[in-house]
Parts: structure tokens; sequence; C-alpha cells
């Protein structure tokens, strides 16, 4: 088993989604975030948005997060699994009317 993930989302066929939450919520510092077109990742901790990913290929370290960096266990090279979650945000569905007002 890989220690560091690849986390992403392929999207639904319908593209009739709004937010996908990704069921880990166990990241770890080095992972590979992938944000397709369409889409944006909000990286979320302790209830605090803390990020905000557009659509490209991202290694999650403290440099992208910095607000993580007194929280994640430096000794061990920040290499250990910490609690966050991601959802991903479409951007490109467009929510039908359901009647007038």
């Amino acid at each position: 088993m890989a220690i560091l993930d690849v986390i992403k989302f392929g999207g639904l066929v319908s593209r009739d989604w709004l937010v996908y939450k990704h069921p880990k919520d166990s990241i770890t510092l080095g992972s590979q975030l992938i944000v397709g077109e369409g889409q944006v990742a909000i990286f979320v901790k302790g209830g605090a948005v803390c990020d905000v990913f557009t659509p490209g290929t991202y290694t999650l370290s403290t440099n992208n997060l910095p607000l993580l960096q007194g929280i994640i266990n430096l000794p061990f090279g920040g290499k250990t699994p910490f609690s966050a979650e991601i959802y991903y945000i479409n951007t490109v569905t467009k929510l039908a009317c359901m009647g007038h007002l």
C-alpha cells in the first residue's frame, strides 16, 4: 500500500452533481491532489476553509497549505496522516429553475 495518495474525482457521467466530498479524511503531506476542468477543490481543516484549488495537479505541502505547518508532526518529516476534508465543487453545472417565485 502506498504511503502517499492520489486524491481526485473524475466526476459523474451525467455532470448533474454540485458538490462531492472525497471519502477519505486522512491525508498525508506529499499526496497528489488532482482537480479536473470544471471543478474546484476546497480544502477544509477543523471546519475552516484552508485553501481553494483550481484545475491542475498539486503536491500537498506546507508551502501550499501553510496553516498546517504548526499542526503536522514535523519531527516525522510531515509524512504523518492528518485529518482534513476535501470537497469538489462543480463549476459548470447550471441549476434548473423549478418555477417562478
